[in-house]
């Protein structure tokens, strides 16, 4: 399986293809293929001032696909709209899950080891018609899968949620013996076989 990683830049307008311009700058390259619309990432990296190679890519075994040292390796999924930082629109909602739903058929096809995701605007994707939460839920319906655990991990602390994407006042009611249970039983088999920690403390 590759060690390789997708890299989605979220919102078109926000910051995240400043965040992947700026990893494209960075020394030592990572093993990172970024999932979006070259030109848009072409046109920020302009906009940031940063010189950037942007390579897209078609075989995504080529050992030469990377992201660091001025480059970045591209995998073309185009806008629908020209987008502008700061400007908000519908019209490039539907580019946002489709880059979402390539990446995680890559992994599931085992092409690609994991994602990294930019931040998403949750409200823009709404307001285009298309139900989403967060890329948590996504991600979850797209592997097919019932329950899974958000983890929000340092070297010193790994903090898993029993709940997420909902409102405060709904949290109570959203957690059950059962609910608890689930996460629990997943968060210690996966401290076990992920993280190499035979005995966890939860």
């Amino acid at each position: 399986m590759s060690q390789r990683l997708a890299l989605t830049p979220g919102e078109p307008a926000g910051i995240g293809p400043d965040l992947c311009v700026a990893l494209a700058c960075t020394r030592p390259a990572s093993p990172l293929i970024c999932i979006a619309d070259p030109q848009l990432l072409q046109q920020r990296a302009s906009l940031l001032g940063q010189t950037v190679r942007i390579r897209e890519v078609d075989d995504l075994q080529d050992p030469s696909h990377y992201c660091g040292d001025g480059q970045l390796s591209v995998l073309p999924v185009r806008l629908d709209t020209p987008c502008l930082p700061g400007q908000l629109d519908t019209r490039n909602s539907a580019y946002v899950i489709t880059c979402l739903t390539r990446a995680a058929q890559l992994c599931q096809a085992q092409t690609l080891a994991g994602i990294v995701t930019g931040p998403v605007q949750k409200s823009i994707i709404n307001d285009a018609g298309i139900p989403f939460s967060g890329h948590t839920e996504f991600l979850a319906d797209q592997a097919g899968v019932h329950r899974v655990v958000m983890m929000l991990a340092t070297p010193g602390l790994r903090v898993a949620l029993a709940t997420t994407h909902i409102p405060l006042r709904e949290v109570a009611d959203a957690i059950t013996r059962e609910s608890l249970t689930e996460v629990l039983n997943i968060l210690h088999a996966d401290l076990v076989s992920k993280f190499g920690i035979l005995n966890p403390r939860i």
